[in-house]
């Protein structure tokens, strides 16, 4: 298998979480961002969009995270690849959490301080404070994780970016008891340590 895409990109540490957590070997072409490559007619004959990450395995080649999140649960048959549960829940990530906390972490991280808008920030900090209110009201229940009791790709797809979130809003997770807890319990797998708590200083407009 060949991943290609920066480490930084929260969508390819989400798959070398992943292939991580299911011993799969890999190689790691970094392309993207600073390192450029993205632009190569190799890259092009890979997507139809300039993005990371893609993955190669074999003759089967796919792009957009989930997607390829949800590719290795059904090679693997683990991390509840046939769980519609956790398939709703990786939709949740996509269409609800990560738009908001993308928009934030561009006006917080990749914009300078002229070209940042706090009307557009406080926009995106409300989506983003509306999509952890239904992960802390889902987790109130008692379940351990995102989808159920048992560790999934669906705490990949959305735990990949609580690490950032932490970072830059603490008090999102003080304030909601049942998150944190969840978070306090992923953020202790080895994988989530190695592929997730890392700097994002090169992403940074300002260091």
């Amino acid at each position: 298998m060949i991943l290609w895409g920066r480490s930084s990109s929260a969508n390819v540490q989400k798959i070398l979480w992943c292939l991580d957590e299911l011993g799969l070997s890999f190689d790691h072409k970094i392309v993207g961002g600073k390192y450029g490559g993205t632009d190569t007619a190799e890259f092009a004959a890979l997507t139809p969009v300039a993005r990371v990450p893609v993955m190669q395995d074999g003759d089967i080649t796919l792009w957009e995270s989930n997607v390829i999140l949800r590719y290795l649960g059904r090679k693997m048959q683990a991390l509840g690849h046939d769980n519609p549960h956790v398939d709703m829940w990786m939709e949740f990530g996509s269409t609800t959490l990560q738009p908001p906390f993308i928009g934030m972490f561009w006006q917080r991280i990749r914009m300078t301080p002229d070209q940042r808008d706090e009307c557009t920030l406080e926009k995106h900090m409300s989506g983003l404070s509306a999509a952890l209110d239904v992960l802390e009201s889902t987790l109130a229940y008692g379940r351990m994780h995102i989808a159920g009791d048992d560790f999934s790709l669906a705490d990949i797809a959305l735990g990949s970016l609580f690490f950032r979130i932490r970072d830059l809003n603490p008090k999102l997770l003080e304030d909601r008891e049942h998150l944190a807890k969840w978070h306090d319990r992923i953020a202790q797998r080895a994988a989530y340590k190695y592929h997730i708590a890392t700097s994002y200083d090169e992403l940074k407009v300002i260091p």
